[in-house]
C-alpha cells in the first residue's frame, strides 16, 4: 500500500495507524489509530476507534492480536489514563507483553495529560512521542474545551506564478497525485469541507474522500458551498444536489452559526478567492496548507496572498515538504 503520509516525516508505522485513525469519526471523541507490528515491522493487526461508547482502538488491538515483548505499538495519541465508557488504554497495555510503544501526541486532556506515559513507563515500556500526529488527525483538538470554538484549515493548490486555476485547460488539478492525494486525506481529518459558489460552479466538486484507504469511510464530512446570496431554484430542487449544505448569507458569523448547529468543530476551507482572502483578513485559519506544483500559468485565477501584509503579519511557515515536483508548505497562525 503505498501511504503519501510518509513524505510529511511520517514514520511507516504511524503512517499506517493515522489513515487507521480517519477510517471513523467517533465524535465527540477524536480519531484515534493503532497499528502493531512485529520486530521486523512487518504489519500485525490494526484497529481504530469505531465510535463513543466501543473500544478505544489500544483495547481494540489488544483483543484481536497476541502482543509479544518484541512488538511495536503505535498510537496516534497519548492512551487514555482514566476509566470511561472503554477502560484505560494505558491499564490494559500494561498487562499485556508490550514493551515498546510510539505515541502521536501527549494528550492535552486533563484526565491524562502524560500520566499514561508515566504510567507506562514505569512499568518497563519503552516509549516514543512522534510528535504533530494527532493535530493532524484532530485539527480542531487543543480547542475542545471551547465547545464555540471553529478551528479552521485553509488548502489551496497554486503554481509556480500564483494562480490558482487554469483557464486555458480542461485539467482542473494544478498539483500532482501526491498532492491530490494528501488533501484527501486532510478532507477526512475534518467535519467539513467548505467552498464557495464560483468553485462550485467552475470545478463541479464532489467533494469526497478518494484515498485508497479511506474511499468506503462512512463518516464523511459535510459539504458546505458557501453561495452568499439566493441559491437558484434549478440547484434547490436538483436531487442530485441535496448532499450539499448550501449557505446564502454572506455573514461569517451565520456561516460559523451554521458549523455549530451541525456540530462541526473543525472545517477545511478549500476555496476560493474570495473565501481565503476574508478568512485571511478575519485571521481564522489555524494551519493553511499550500501544495504547489512548478507548472506555469498563462491564463486564469491568480491569488498572491503571501504578498499581502495581513498573511504575513498573523502567519508563519511551520514546515516545508517535497512531493517529487510539487512542495508543500504548511503556514501557522503566529
Amino acid at each position: 500500500m503505498v501511504n503519501n503520509l510518509n513524505y510529511l516525516n511520517i514514520s511507516k508505522g504511524m503512517a499506517i495507524a493515522a489513515l487507521e485513525a480517519l477510517k471513523s469519526n467517533p465524535f465527540p471523541n477524536p480519531k484515534v489509530g493503532a497499528a502493531l507490528f512485529d520486530k521486523n515491522m512487518k504489519l500485525k493487526n490494526k484497529s481504530y476507534h469505531v465510535q463513543k461508547g466501543l473500544d478505544h482502538a489500544e483495547v481494540s488491538l489488544i483483543k484481536e492480536a497476541k502482543l509479544e515483548d518484541s512488538d511495536y505499538l503505535y498510537v496516534t495519541l497519548e492512551p487514555c489514563y482514566h476509566d470511561d465508557t472503554s477502560p484505560s488504554c494505558a491499564k490494559e497495555l500494561i498487562n499485556t507483553n508490550i514493551k515498546n510503544v510510539i505515541i502521536g501526541d501527549v494528550d492535552v486532556d486533563s484526565r491524562t495529560a502524560g500520566k499514561s506515559i508515566e504510567l507506562l513507563s514505569e512499568n518497563g515500556i519503552n516509549i516514543k512521542v512522534e510528535t504533530g500526529i494527532n493535530d493532524l488527525l484532530n485539527p480542531y483538538y487543543e480547542n475542545v474545551s471551547k465547545s464555540s470554538s471553529i478551528t479552521y484549515i485553509g488548502k489551496i493548490g497554486i503554481s509556480s506564478n500564483n494562480y490558482i486555476y487554469d483557464s486555458e485547460s480542461k485539467n482542473k488539478y494544478i498539483t500532482n497525485d501526491i498532492s491530490l492525494d494528501i488533501s484527501h486525506i486532510l478532507r477526512a481529518t475534518v467535519d467539513a469541507i467548505l467552498i464557495g459558489k464560483n468553485t462550485f460552479i467552475i470545478d463541479n466538486p464532489i467533494l469526497n474522500i478518494r484515498n485508497s484507504e479511506l474511499k468506503d469511510t462512512a463518516d464523511n464530512p459535510l459539504k458546505i458551498v458557501w453561495w452568499g446570496s439566493k441559491v437558484p431554484n434549478e440547484i434547490k430542487k436538483n436531487d442530485k444536489l441535496n448532499q450539499y449544505l448550501f449557505i446564502e448569507s454572506s455573514s461569517l458569523q451565520e456561516l460559523e452559526n451554521t458549523l455549530i448547529e451541525n456540530n462541526c468543530r473543525s472545517l477545511l476551507v478549500e476555496g476560493g478567492k474570495y473565501i481565503h482572502e476574508l478568512l485571511f483578513a478575519h485571521n481564522k485559519y489555524l494551519k493553511f496548507y499550500e501544495f504547489r506544483s512548478k507548472n506555469f500559468i498563462n491564463k486564469g485565477l491568480s491569488m498572491d496572498y503571501l504578498s499581502q501584509s495581513v498573511f504575513n503579519e498573523a502567519y508563519k511557515e511551520e514546515n516545508k515538504f517535497l512531493l517529487k515536483d510539487n512542495e508543500l508548505v504548511i503556514y501557522t497562525r503566529k
